[in-house]
């Protein structure tokens, strides 16, 4: 991967996410359809057995998403097809490494917040492209979230700026869970975590296409042009 170009275009960055999702949206909605449905078979697994489902250390699901998240980012960050055995038979073959780097991120940035907030949203955002450059240039873990560093830092205000406009729409969706779930009923939980473990893959969707977006930009060398198996 080349240097990242001198200047981050935002606009390039949103038609692209645009753009990605409505190529893919045919292809990823029957994996979608499947991580709503493991997610709901997990999340009810984590209530039946009082495990904390606010933090994903400590819920089932983070297992699972490392893989379906490989799944989107190998459909989102490859121009060149892929049938869907092929997509989750590589991301089957990844996952050890994207559990590993999810753990990392995770207790980096928690640590982050920890420490007065803004330092986790800051590594959040820096290291925010670490799987799409671990599937795309074949690194590790740890060489990922040190080069997403190295590429988002001299872009950091307007990659922050393009989070915060996918940020505006999951806070609106975060109410309407908070509103949805006070006015359910406790001794029915089941509706409720249908509707969560949708809306949960749905913003992980958008969010994991806005940063294939992000990643295109940042790597952007006159081409348009990803193939992660090579």
């Amino acid at each position: 991967m080349k240097a990242s170009p001198t200047s981050f275009d935002l606009g390039r960055v949103l038609s692209g996410w645009w753009w990605l999702l409505d190529r893919d949206g045919f292809r990823i909605m029957r994996f979608a359809a499947f991580w709503v449905l493991t997610t709901f078979a997990l999340c009810s697994l984590d209530h039946m057995l009082g495990l904390n489902q606010g933090l994903g250390f400590f819920s089932t699901t983070m297992l699972l998403d490392p893989f379906f998240i490989g799944v989107l980012y190998l459909v989102a960050l490859n121009d060149h097809g892929g049938g869907p055995m092929q997509v989750m038979g590589e991301a089957s073959r990844r996952y050890p490494a994207l559990l590993i780097l999810t753990i990392l991120a995770n207790i980096g940035i928690i640590a982050g917040f920890v420490m007065l907030i803004l330092p986790g949203i800051a590594l959040a955002i820096l290291w925010a492209v670490a799987l799409p450059v671990m599937l795309t240039e074949n690194k590790g873990p740890t060489d990922a979230l040190r080069s997403s560093f190295d590429y988002v830092r001299p872009h950091f205000w307007p990659v922050l700026g393009a989070y915060m406009i996918y940020l505006v729409g999951l806070v609106v969706l975060i109410i309407f869970q908070i509103m949805v779930g006070l006015s359910s009923d406790d001794g029915a939980p089941g509706p409720l975590l249908a509707f969560e473990s949708l809306t949960d893959v749905i913003t992980s969707l958008i969010g994991i296409y806005l940063t294939a977006a992000i990643y295109r930009e940042l790597a952007y060398t006159g081409r348009h042009d990803v193939d992660v198996f090579n």
